[in-house]
């Protein structure tokens, strides 16, 4: 059962956001932050995409791969022919876009900027929301996303890594996730080889959805 609600879950995602997702998932597996982004026209065709190669050695397809400017969205954005009007275009993320990546859509013209999550390292660094942003998603996936990205760090840097922590009170139902992962050795490079995102997504999706409720009642509770 619990299997069949994430394919379900799995299969109602626009095709962007489950490629958001993938290409995230790479950077994880790859040792990086887990954050994808692609750029959609109009009618929801991928254009563009990019993930996090900021960790990456230099010399990969991505021409920004091992530089600090290797962001998800920045790659997706140097994979899109100079003149190409971005007017009707959505710039999706798994994160939402720090402020570099904000100025380039901004400087670029895209027309809609979402995310599906809060970025974890902005949060816990104190960074200002971007405000022409439109998210975050529904909480499973908010989940998700911080679930990766706070694995990556967790597994290269360990879960008292400041940003771990600081999400311990921000995200405290996806870092619990990550805590626990880690304490059983469930780690990067370990859970990830030879395996899709779905296989490690639906593995945890009983957690990913608990923490999803739990996260969504905190929420009500603080806005109330």
């Amino acid at each position: 059962m619990e299997s069949g609600g994430f394919q379900a879950a799995w299969g109602a995602l626009d095709p962007a956001t489950r490629r958001a997702l993938e290409l995230a998932y790479a950077s994880l597996a790859g040792g990086g932050l887990a954050v994808g982004a692609v750029i959609t026209e109009a009618g929801g065709e991928v254009v563009a995409e990019g993930r996090n190669r900021a960790y990456d050695p230099r010399g990969g397809a991505d021409v920004l791969q091992g530089t600090p400017l290797a962001h998800a969205e920045m790659n997706a954005f140097a994979a899109v022919r100079t003149g190409r009007d971005l007017a009707d275009c959505t710039l999706l993320s798994t994160q939402e876009p720090c402020s570099m990546c904000a100025a380039a859509a901004s400087f670029l013209g895209v027309g809609v900027v979402r995310f599906l999550a809060p970025d974890p390292w902005a949060l816990a660094s104190g960074q200002p929301d971007n405000p022409a942003a439109v998210g975050p998603a529904t909480d499973q996936w908010v989940v998700t996303a911080n679930l990766m990205f706070l694995l990556g760090i967790a597994s290269s840097s360990g879960v008292e890594h400041p940003t771990v922590v600081a999400n311990r009170d921000l995200e405290p139902e996806t870092t619990q996730i990550v805590r626990d992962m880690v304490s059983d050795g469930l780690v990067v490079p370990a859970v990830t080889r030879g395996k899709s995102l779905t296989d490690l997504l639906a593995a945890r999706w009983p957690r990913i959805t608990t923490a999803a409720a739990a996260r969504a009642q905190r929420d009500r509770r603080q806005g109330s």
